[in-house]
């Protein structure tokens, strides 16, 4: 057990019965809400390059096919060079 956990229990000892239940009740919903959601931190990689793909693809619809290359990667590291100075 970490020193937040502990501190958290040692807080919930303090309380009055009362308290305690409500407390109680409101972590077993965010625990149960948990649950039920999926995980916000998990990248969806395939609908991602779905929608790149669409977009590119409404891209070049707009330009009439006329659009140059571009070097994503390198534009990136342009980008990501230019923020450590």
């Amino acid at each position: 057990m970490n020193a937040l956990e502990r501190e958290i229990i040692e807080k919930f000892k303090q309380l009055q019965p009362a308290a305690k239940q409500r407390v109680r009740a409101l972590i077993e919903r965010e625990a149960a809400a948990e649950v039920e959601q999926p995980d916000r931190s998990a990248f969806d990689y395939d609908s991602w390059l779905r929608d790149v793909e669409i977009l590119r693809r409404q891209i070049r619809a707009a330009r009439d096919e006329r659009l140059p290359p571009f070097d994503v990667v390198a534009a990136l590291r342009d980008i990501r060079d230019g923020e450590d100075e």
